[in-house]
């Protein structure tokens, strides 16, 4: 899913990316290998397949090790998360994914968090209400978003949530709305691109 929402962006390491609400750094580490280009999971230290009995392990070696399409990458990718844990958890994976050059993470909530100069992509995968928060507390949260966003002009917006009334509680109505799932969860991709002055 965050690999799919980033692509349904566009972005393809042209200009900064954000994730306000990173959690443990799923988004952020999938915007890293799409901006340099890199197949999912190149760095892990195995997999399960290679114990198969037709498992060909000179073509996985010749698959495995081609980086000869990867490319350089000048911007940054900003993680933030209102959880220290989390921030803690995010650092752990985007080493592990040996994405540190790329990514910064740090600790900040929604309400506290200021849009850079430089033009920048968001994705945001909030809480629903489902699990981390009360519904009242995720209605909160989304009206916060929507007024602090509402100063990041120079930016693209993505908030993938549940929540039907989202767009009442952000403020604005969506450019594009996209149906997905997530999980076995029907969302929608609220779209907003930057306002003509």
């Amino acid at each position: 899913l965050a690999a799919g929402l980033i692509l349904l962006t566009g972005w393809r390491g042209e200009c900064d990316f954000v994730d306000p609400m990173c959690g443990s750094g799923t988004i952020p580490i999938e915007a890293a290998l799409i901006a340099r280009n890199i197949a999912p999971g190149v760095y892990r230290k195995g997999f399960a397949f290679e114990k198969w009995r037709d498992f060909d392990s000179e073509l996985f070696s010749k698959i495995y090790d081609d980086d000869s399409q990867e490319k350089e990458f000048h911007h940054k990718i900003y993680g933030y998360d209102a959880d220290g844990r989390m921030v803690g958890c995010a650092r752990r994976n985007i080493k592990s994914a040996m994405m540190g050059d790329y990514i910064e993470v740090d600790c900040r909530e929604i309400k506290d968090f200021e849009p850079m100069e430089n033009r920048a992509i968001m994705v945001v995968n909030p809480p629903y209400g489902e699990r981390l928060m009360t519904p009242a507390e995720v209605e909160k949260l989304y009206r916060e978003m929507g007024r602090v966003h509402a100063t990041f002009d120079p930016w693209q917006i993505y908030v993938i949530t549940s929540c039907e009334n989202f767009q009442t509680l952000y403020g604005r109505r969506a450019d594009k709305v996209k149906k997905l799932y997530n999980g076995m969860i029907p969302c929608n991709l609220y779209q907003y691109f930057k306002r003509s002055k």
